[in-house]
């Protein structure tokens, strides 16, 4: 596929949905986008878990083209529809959570508001049918790689198919890591990533924590809370876009 090759300052609005990529003025991982910038100067590359459709990973590839960075971005995915789930990702994880102090009674209510509106589309409230995303069905190796090639970014980004919650530690071997977005939902995949990259993440880089406040996926909050506890690592809150808390880990 023919590359585009444009710069990301050089698109107008309507490619970001035509090209099916985030636009990182306006998308929900604007403060995601934001942290590239400022961790430019760290060693380390950037790692995304939870490609989906490539949406975000294409978007922070031009971004770093844009600023002229050598970074690469590790990008992992199973590519293989929705994963196993635990019973820590049960919405009644939300109602301990909240019981016990851990989470605010305006997210309380907003999660049982949301709750509502799954079940008046005719979905479920298991993990599964939770996503805006559905079940990640609508994805494959192919379609991101394409779309990685048409951007012109196949030298910029790798992508690892298959199960990261197995041998992550080997993956990452001889990485060192200035950035990480963790958008994979559920309890397991945040529990295996975050001890698996403590070690990796530089110095004053950042764990972007997509799914730590969260209105549908209570595992997420759970597994960080238990690594901020066991590690000592410093759980920030960055400032709030489009209504909605945005959380990260920063490396001291």
């Amino acid at each position: 596929m023919r590359a585009m090759r444009k710069s990301i300052s050089e698109m107008d609005h309507w490619e970001f949905g035509a090209g099916e990529i985030a636009n990182p003025n306006s998308s929900t991982l604007k403060r995601y986008f934001e942290l590239i910038a400022s961790t430019l100067d760290l060693n380390g590359d950037i790692a995304e878990f939870g490609v989906s459709r490539g949406s975000s990973i294409v978007t922070t590839g031009l971004l770093l083209n844009h600023y002229k960075s050598n970074k690469q971005i590790l990008g992992f995915d199973t590519f293989d529809g929705f994963p196993d789930y635990s019973e820590q990702d049960s919405i009644e994880r939300f109602h301990e959570l909240f019981d016990s102090g851990k989470i605010s009674s305006e997210h309380y209510e907003r999660i049982k508001k949301n709750f509502e509106y799954i079940r008046s589309r005719g979905s479920t409230l298991t993990p599964d049918q939770l996503s805006n995303s559905g079940d990640f069905s609508n994805t494959s190796f192919e379609l991101v790689k394409n779309k990685i090639n048409f951007f012109g970014l196949e030298d910029k980004i790798k992508l690892y198919v298959g199960d990261f919650t197995k041998n992550l530690t080997q993956k990452l071997s001889g990485n060192a890591l200035s950035l990480v977005l963790i958008d994979s939902d559920l309890y397991k995949s945040y529990s295996c990533i975050l001890p698996s990259i403590w070690s990796k993440l530089t110095s004053g880089g950042y764990i972007y924590l997509d799914e730590y406040y969260s209105l549908k996926f209570p595992g997420p909050r759970i597994a960080v809370d238990e690594f901020i506890s066991s590690s000592g690592a410093q759980l920030i809150q960055l400032p709030k876009w489009l209504d909605f808390e945005r959380w990260a880990i920063c490396k001291n």
